[in-house]
């Protein structure tokens, strides 16, 4: 563990997940981009997100490269949650299952962007699933060790809580969805890009966490 948080301490733990949800928006940022400049269409109401794997003009590419890097990254991220945490006297059991979560939903990104939905359908969805379901209960788990910690203000678990409903809200529509019992697809949609945000986000307030900790502020 010591070599671990050695790792860290050079990389500054804070600023590794900074540059992670950098790097995650951008490569989505210009798939997106490449993928209307043949269909200007493609909006967060009508495209899921995995279309852009299967998407024109080399967007395919970006995104896929995208999901692969930045499940990788997200391993390490989640890794150093979870020694934050564990450094912080939270329930290590709770900490380490979180982590577990969070490794679950990291393969689950890699498989989406190795898996697409044209080529491996079945793959893509179980890939999905993993990302879906593994970063709600992370979410949920990494925010019931920070609410147990007494120097971790509590707005910090709240908006672990708060966020993670959106991912399970999501994985809630899309099954209504897959029931065919006429369920919204838009909204089905939408709820899924709301969820990606919405776990960046997160990504984002824990990179403020320990950055505010680190400085002690």
């Amino acid at each position: 563990m010591e070599k671990i948080d050695t790792f860290y301490e050079r990389l500054k733990g804070s600023y590794f997940i900074f540059l992670g949800i950098c790097f995650s928006l951008l490569f989505n940022t210009i798939a997106v981009i490449l993928f209307r400049q043949v269909d200007p269409t493609f909006n967060m109401f009508s495209n899921f997100i995995s279309d852009l794997g299967d998407g024109p003009n080399n967007s395919n590419i970006v995104f896929n490269t995208g999901m692969i890097i930045s499940g990788i990254l997200s391993i390490f991220i989640f890794l150093y949650l979870m020694r934050f945490l564990q450094k912080k006297k939270g329930n290590s059991r709770i900490i380490f299952s979180a982590f577990i979560m969070g490794f679950i939903a990291s393969i689950g990104a890699i498989m989406v962007g190795i898996f697409t939905v044209n080529t491996a359908p079945i793959m893509h969805v179980i890939g999905a699933a993993f990302s879906f379901f593994g970063n709600f209960f992370a979410l949920i788990l990494f925010a019931k060790s920070e609410y147990s910690i007494s120097e971790i203000s509590k707005k910090y678990s709240i908006s672990g809580f708060i966020l993670a409903s959106v991912n399970f809200l999501y994985l809630t529509f899309f099954f209504l969805l897959y029931l065919n019992i006429g369920f919204s697809k838009e909204l089905t949609i939408f709820t899924e890009w709301l969820a990606i945000f919405a776990n960046i986000v997160w990504f984002f307030i824990q990179g403020v966490l320990i950055h505010l900790t680190a400085t002690g502020d």
